[in-house]
């Protein structure tokens, strides 16, 4: 068996593992790192308990949540889900209209499952990102200037679509339901310091905002007409200028007319960062790619036996890369002064040899010398070539190895690029 051969099987063993280890550590990372699913395995007694599990799963981007309970968990409520987990930015990225739970008698009590809508830690972190660059834009403004600079910013950024929200469907997409709007608004203004809430009713969504010790209804939802114009129906609206809503927040006498600056120039403060986060996420991903690519092309290219038979020049010095006849086993050629000028170290039937070849001077004598004076002469070679040339030095090395254990045997084929037998 060629010694290639078992090299070759060797490889692609290695290589079969890796793959196979690569695609076991990807199911890994997908069904137990990055599984939707979290599961309490102690039979929860208090209602503390379960909000703790709801907010703790909600904190590691799951979105079911199986518990058993003692008790049936009737009291799981939307308002107070969405007010703990928006405080610190955990459900940024999310839609809460799909929240929905349902539990079974068992033995221990009940069996519980909560469903949310794709809580995400990705979602959070690039919507808690952007918040904090369009935040950066506004901070040194007046409050009043903030609160309106923000409302026109987030109208023209966004389209309305239903079923998607969250801040990062509105920060990050441009596009979003009422809860993107308000989940939106809320986060940019706790990142100014203005304080805000988030108001639920009637499936809608919208804030108040507090301004000079006062608060005021703020709907950023229905002031978007959907046509790349800002309306200021629900801006800063006093409670009996703020109808249609399920309840009101304001403790204003009135209401706070729209001045100042054009929804465009607030919304030209800030850059394109959908753009600007585009290009640095395939900078992310794609320059290290592309750095590892070069580098093992290079590694490739620096460990890649040189092909039988390829002429390698180092100064007035040209080689010619080992081949296999039926006769010799070539080791190198040296052209100097005259191009018809050559010699071949090798070995055959059990003798070393030196074959010099000169047709100017007439010269074609074959001189079988000893295991010593061959090494001598082929280090001196070897040592000229390795100082100019590392990778053919190399090369000739293994050649000069693989002659000094005087076992060669033609057609066995030792690793000099491809085989001209095979």
């Amino acid at each position: 068996m060629h010694k290639d051969a078992g090299n070759g099987k060797s490889k692609k063993k290695v290589i079969s593992t890796v793959i196979l280890v690569i695609i076991l550590a990807l199911v890994f990372v997908r069904f137990v790192i990055f599984s939707d699913a979290y599961k309490y395995s102690t039979v929860v007694r208090t209602v503390d308990e379960v909000n703790n599990i709801i907010d703790t799963a909600i904190s590691r981007g799951k979105g079911e949540i199986y518990f058993t309970s003692s008790f049936p968990p009737k009291f799981i409520d939307f308002d107070d889900i969405l007010q703990r987990n928006t405080v610190n930015g955990n459900y940024d990225g999310c839609e809460l209209y799909a929240l929905r739970y349902e539990y079974v008698p068992c033995a221990e009590g009940y069996e519980v499952h909560v469903h949310l809508s794709e809580p995400s830690l990705y979602a959070s972190f690039m919507a808690e990102r952007r918040v904090k660059k369009i935040a950066s834009k506004f901070e040194d403004l007046s409050d009043y200037e903030k609160i309106k600079g923000v409302h026109d910013y987030l109208v023209l950024l966004n389209r309305y679509v239903a079923f998607e929200g969250g801040a990062y469907s509105a920060l990050c997409k441009g596009r979003s339901s009422c809860t993107g709007y308000a989940f939106a608004f809320y986060a940019i203004m706790r990142e100014l310091g203005i304080p805000v809430t988030i108001e639920i009713g009637g499936n809608h969504a919208w804030n108040t905002v507090q301004y000079e010790g006062k608060w005021y209804n703020m709907d950023v939802t229905w002031d978007d007409p959907g046509v790349q114009e800002i309306s200021y129906t629900y801006f800063m609206k006093c409670n009996r200028d703020f109808p249609g809503h399920a309840h009101y927040g304001s403790d204003a006498e009135s209401s706070i007319a729209p001045t100042g600056k054009s929804a465009r120039e607030y919304y030209g403060m800030v850059p394109n960062y959908n753009l600007i986060d585009d290009i640095i996420l395939i900078s992310i991903f794609v320059i290290p790619v592309a750095i590892l690519a070069i580098y093992l092309f290079k590694k490739k290219k620096k460990e890649a036996p040189i092909a039988a038979g390829k002429v390698m020049e180092v100064g007035n010095w040209s080689f010619l890369m080992p081949m296999e006849t039926a006769f010799s086993f070539e080791v190198i050629r040296k052209m100097s002064t005259s191009p018809m000028k050559k010699d071949i170290w090798g070995w055959e039937d059990g003798k070393y040899f030196h074959l010099v070849d000169n047709e100017d001077e007439n010269i074609h004598e074959r001189l079988e010398i000893n295991a010593a004076q061959f090494f001598d002469e082929l280090d001196f070679v070897l040592s000229i070539c390795r100082a100019n040339n590392r990778m053919l030095g190399d090369a000739l090395l293994r050649a000069r190895q693989v002659l000094e254990t005087g076992t060669y045997k033609p057609g066995d084929y030792m690793g000099f690029g491809q085989s001209p037998l095979s």
